[in-house]
C-alpha cells in the first residue's frame, strides 16, 4: 500500500485515477479547491489551491507519491497559474520527503513556434523533473475517453455529414486510450525505485485529425464525413462553434485546437521502458473510441440463421495464409473482383452508411475496423478472424475466416452467416445471393492463391476457380 495524493482529483483524469488507486488498495488523499466538488470521492479530502504553499504542505504530510494533474486551461492566464502550482509542488514535495512525483503533460513538438498550451505543458514538466524529488512526466497527445475535452470535440463529427479541412487537420498524433493512461498512472504507485524524466504515452496508430474524425464516424456507424476545404477556418472560429455545440467552453477548445498546428509524434523515450504496458498491449484507436462512446452511438451485433461456407486448399503454409487473412482491407484489398467493394460501398454511402470508408490499423484486434467491417474476434493461436459487416442492410452479416491444417495441407475456411431482419432481410439474401456467391468465392480462392508466390495473376485465377466452384454447387 502506498500513500498517494492526487492534485486535480476532480478533473477528467483525476476522477478516473482516484477510484482506481482506492480499488488497488492505496491510501489516497485529494487536494481540491472546493470541498463540494469532492463529495463523490472516497478519499481524504484537503481543501486549498495548488498555488498555495501552506495548503500543499498540509496535504503532502506523510505522502509517498503525488500526482500532479492540475491544468488551468479554462483561465486566460493558465500558463502562469500552472507554472506557479508546479513550482510550489516541487518545493513542498522536497520538504515533505515525497518519494515520487507523477505528472501528465503533452508531447514536445520539435519546431520553434509551439502553441501556448503545449509550451505550458512542457514548462510544467521541466519544473517538476528538475526538482529535488524525482518526477515522472508522462507525455500524451490526445486522450480518448468518455468526458475528455478532446474526445467531446471529436464527437462534433456527428452533427453534420461534412467536415471543414483547414491545413492543421492533416497533422498527425498518436491518440491514447484513457484506460491506458490510468494504467500507467496506477503502475507508478508501485515503482520499486523513483524515476526521473519525461516519457511518451502513445497509442499504436499515427493518425491525422481528419483521419481520426473519419475513424470516429466509421466506428459509430456514420457515413464517411465529406471533407470541405476551409483555408480560412481559424482556431478561434472552431473554438467558438465548439463552445456552442459541446460542453467544452471556447476558452478550453481554443488552446486544444491550436495544439493541432503540430505533428504530435512520440520521441524515443517510451513509457514502457520504466512502466509495464497494459495487459494485452496498448488499446487500439477503434476500441478506445468504442469505449468512450455512449452505448447508443455504437452499432450492435447478433447471430445468424443463414450460413454459406467455402473451403479452399492452399499451396502456402498456414502462417502465410494467416498473414494474408489478418492483412485484409485497407491498401491490401480483399483479393476479390476489382472495384466490387467500391461499388457496394458507394451504394451504402448513398444510403447513409459507412461503405466508402477504407482503412485499418496496422495490426488489428477485437473491436478494430477494417474498411466496412468490424473485428469481433481475433485468435492467433486458432488462426481465426471474425468480422461483422457494418454496411446498411436488412439484417446482420458475420464473416468468419479460419486457417487449418488437414492431412498435411493448408485449408482456408470462410463462413458467411446472415441474420435477416424480417421479410425484407430474407428477400435481400435471396436477391443478392448469386453475386454474393461469386464475390466471396473469388475472395476465398484469392486469399489462398495470394498467400503463395503467384503474383498479380492470383485474382484472375481465383475468379476462374470461383466460377468453377459456384457452377459445381449448382449441379
Amino acid at each position: 500500500m502506498t500513500r498517494c495524493l492526487v492534485m486535480g482529483a476532480t478533473g477528467y483524469l483525476g476522477s478516473l485515477l482516484v477510484p482506481a488507486l482506492v480499488e488497488a488498495g492505496h491510501e489516497v488523499g485529494a487536494l481540491v479547491r472546493s470541498p463540494e466538488s469532492a463529495d463523490p470521492l472516497p478519499v481524504a479530502v484537503h481543501t486549498g489551491d495548488a498555488t498555495d504553499p501552506e495548503a500543499v504542505r498540509a496535504a503532502l504530510a506523510g505522502v509517498a507519491v503525488v500526482y500532479f494533474l492540475v491544468h488551468s486551461l479554462d483561465r486566460d492566464d493558465f500558463a502562469d497559474v500552472d507554472r506557479r502550482a508546479a513550482t510550489v509542488l516541487a518545493t513542498e514535495a522536497a520538504a515533505a520527503g515525497v518519494r515520487q512525483v507523477v505528472y501528465v503533460g503533452g508531447p514536445r513538438p520539435t519546431c520553434d513556434d509551439v502553441s501556448e498550451h503545449l509550451a505550458s505543458r512542457a514548462e510544467v514538466g521541466d519544473i517538476l523533473t528538475h526538482g529535488r524529488v524525482p518526477a515522472l512526466a508522462l507525455q500524451a497527445s490526445m486522450i480518448i475517453g468518455r468526458g475528455s475535452a478532446s474526445f467531446d470535440l471529436l464527437r462534433t463529427a456527428r452533427l453534420v455529414p461534412w467536415v471543414p479541412v483547414p491545413r492543421w487537420t492533416r497533422n498527425t498524433s498518436r491518440p491514447v486510450a484513457a484506460a491506458d493512461v490510468v494504467h500507467y498512472l496506477l503502475a507508478a504507485a508501485d515503482l520499486e525505485h523513483p524515476v526521473r524524466g519525461a516519457f511518451d504515452v502513445s497509442g499504436p496508430e499515427a493518425l491525422s485529425y481528419l483521419e481520426l474524425i473519419q475513424r470516429y464516424a466509421r466506428v459509430t456507424g456514420l457515413r464517411v464525413r465529406l471533407p470541405v476545404p476551409a483555408p480560412v477556418w481559424s482556431h478561434r472560429l472552431a473554438a467558438r462553434l465548439a463552445g456552442l455545440v459541446t460542453p467544452i467552453p471556447s476558452s478550453v477548445a481554443g488552446p486544444l485546437f491550436e495544439s493541432l498546428d503540430h505533428d504530435l509524434q512520440p520521441t524515443d523515450s517510451d513509457v514502457t521502458t520504466v512502466l509495464p504496458p497494459p495487459p494485452g498491449g496498448p488499446t487500439t484507436v477503434d476500441n478506445a473510441i468504442r469505449a468512450a462512446c455512449p452505448p447508443a452511438e455504437v452499432p450492435t451485433t447478433s447471430d445468424t440463421p443463414f450460413v454459406d461456407e467455402v473451403v479452399v486448399t492452399s499451396t502456402a503454409g498456414p502462417d502465410e495464409v494467416w498473414r494474408t487473412v489478418t492483412g485484409l482491407g485497407g491498401p491490401n484489398g480483399w483479393h476479390t473482383i476489382p472495384l466490387v467493394w467500391t461499388f457496394r460501398g458507394a451504394l451504402d454511402h448513398l444510403a447513409g452508411g459507412v461503405g466508402l470508408y477504407r482503412g485499418r490499423a496496422p495490426e488489428i484486434t477485437d473491436g478494430d475496423v477494417v474498411d466496412s467491417w468490424t473485428v469481433l474476434h481475433r485468435d492467433d493461436t486458432a488462426r481465426t478472424l471474425v468480422l461483422r459487416a457494418d454496411m446498411r442492410m436488412p439484417g446482420d452479416t458475420v464473416l468468419r475466416m479460419g486457417v487449418e491444417v488437414h492431412g498435411g495441407r493448408t485449408r482456408y475456411r470462410q463462413t458467411i452467416t446472415f441474420t435477416p431482419d424480417g421479410q425484407a432481410g430474407r428477400l435481400y439474401w435471396q436477391v443478392q445471393k448469386p453475386l454474393h456467391d461469386i464475390v466471396f468465392a473469388t475472395m476465398a480462392h484469392g486469399i489462398a492463391r495470394s498467400s503463395s508466390a503467384e503474383g498479380p495473376r492470383a485474382v484472375a485465377e481465383a475468379l476462374r476457380d470461383a466460377a468453377s466452384h459456384v457452377v459445381a454447387r449448382l449441379r
